[in-house]
């Protein structure tokens, strides 16, 4: 499933609508008060569902949607006056009030739409890098997200899939020549 960021200027939305998807079911990955922790947090995930306000104090959504480009499917939840703001094609809107059912409605078609364009791995693949995250995590006492980020950074670094490098971590392949 998508990660998904959470970022309002407004505390109390934040905590509000973050807690309301933990509690429907959606992983939170960050929740962030201004644009730069946006960034920074899609910096260290590099794609997922962005749930946030049509604007913070140093950027909008619409600047955001910009910025992050295909990396981020965006929903902007905010009052419809702040909405009208927000004219970047690729941002779904939400209007406040709304409610629970609606938001939850509105950031699972915002995931599925992540999900769509996402590259599948087979079974196989699934199954060596799951294999090759507990490896990582029993060797070097890490949490599965830090065994994941670990992996695809050596896959980006060396310009391989992750099953791959799996594979390479466990000693079944040796396709880098080491």
């Amino acid at each position: 499933m998508a990660k998904v960021i959470v970022g309002f200027s407004n505390r109390q939305a934040l905590s509000k609508i973050s807690a309301a998807l933990e509690r429907s079911g959606f992983f939170v990955l960050r929740r962030c008060l201004t644009g730069n922790e946006v960034m920074r947090a899609f910096s260290l995930c590099q794609d997922g569902v962005l749930v946030c306000g049509a604007r913070f104090p140093d950027r909008t959504a619409d600047q955001l949607a910009e910025d992050l480009g295909p990396r981020a499917v965006i929903l902007a939840a905010d009052r419809p006056e702040r909405l009208e703001m927000c004219e970047h094609p690729a941002i779904a809107k939400l209007a406040m009030p709304f409610s629970l059912s609606e938001l939850v409605n509105a950031v699972e078609e915002r995931v599925a739409a992540h999900d769509a364009r996402m590259p599948r791995r087979n079974e196989a693949d699934r199954e060596i890098v799951e294999r090759a995250k507990q490896k990582l995590m029993r060797e070097h006492s890490l949490t599965e997200a830090e065994a994941h980020r670990k992996m695809q950074k050596q896959s980006m670094q060396h310009g391989i899939k992750m099953a791959d490098c799996a594979r390479i971590l466990l000693g079944e392949e040796n396709i880098l020549g080491e």
